[in-house]
């Protein structure tokens, strides 16, 4: 009997190691033999003309394409312009356009940034091939369009916001900020990454009280957390954030991009 217990106590362990191991090996770009899930020729047709795209992209991965929304600025010779990516809520996996464009396009328009808003799945943005697309999507972006290292934000509302606070955790290296809308995770380690948090004070997923209870303990540890309570917002509307999510911009102007 104790032998049965001890060597299910150890395969336990293991495979709550290998669980880890393959978390944190996920972003291994750069390293020989590796394959970006983002089909480059299909990225590099993309029309770098002011406006707003809506289209899909080549994957190679467990689909064959990729839906996405994509704003362009217009950006002068020689000039560099931030990259929003934005993580959509549950809501947005069927309507990603919709949100995108009466919440963040119109509350990130001054920021003159490329916004890319991606269709993903239901219930979470942590699925390791979402996860790998959105990095490959950045190193492309970087490499091929007229990005600012330096100015690329993760923007996230309900379960992409949930997923941007463990971004905020595993990729302090590529994010200069985030801003995040409708969640309340919990934080129990310093993050390095200035963080815009947006929370409805009638969200009744993600409650006001435990909201402010866990940015007070974040804050605690150490983050950089800059918190905004919307007065009466909930959490189905979310395109009723978008003057509020206008805020954000002289944030990322004044007090992130202007210290680095």
């Amino acid at each position: 009997m104790k032998a049965t217990l001890l060597k299910g106590f150890f395969l336990f362990f293991a495979l709550l190691f290998l669980c880890y191991s393959c978390k944190s090996g996920l972003d291994t770009r750069g390293s020989e033999g590796y394959k970006s899930s983002i089909n480059e020729a299909s990225f590099t047709s993309i029309p770098l003309t002011p406006g707003n795209i809506i289209s899909k992209i080549k994957v190679e991965d467990k689909e064959s394409e990729w839906k996405y929304d994509l704003t362009i600025p217009e950006i002068k010779a020689g000039e560099k312009a931030p990259l929003f990516i934005v993580l959509h809520g549950g809501v947005g996996s069927k309507n990603y356009t919709k949100f995108s464009d009466c919440l963040v396009v119109p509350g990130l328009k001054n920021s003159k940034g490329f916004i890319f808003s991606p269709s993903g799945a239901w219930r979470t943005w942590t699925l390791d091939y979402l996860e790998k697309r959105i990095l490959d999507f950045i190193d492309l972006a970087k490499k091929h369009w007229p990005i600012d290292p330096e100015k690329i934000v993760l923007v996230g509302y309900s379960n992409g916001s949930l997923a941007g606070w463990e971004y905020a955790k595993d990729y302090p290296d590529i994010f200069s900020a985030m801003i995040l809308m409708g969640s309340n995770c919990k934080v129990e380690e310093k993050l390095d990454i200035p963080i815009y948090v947006i929370q409805g004070t009638e969200d009744k997923f993600f409650p006001i009280k435990k909201a402010r209870k866990r940015i007070a303990e974040a804050k605690a540890l150490g983050c950089n957390i800059t918190f905004v309570e919307a007065e009466g917002k909930t959490h189905i509307k979310a395109c009723e954030y978008s003057e509020i999510l206008k805020t954000s911009v002289p944030w990322l102007q004044n007090q992130v991009w202007n210290l680095r």
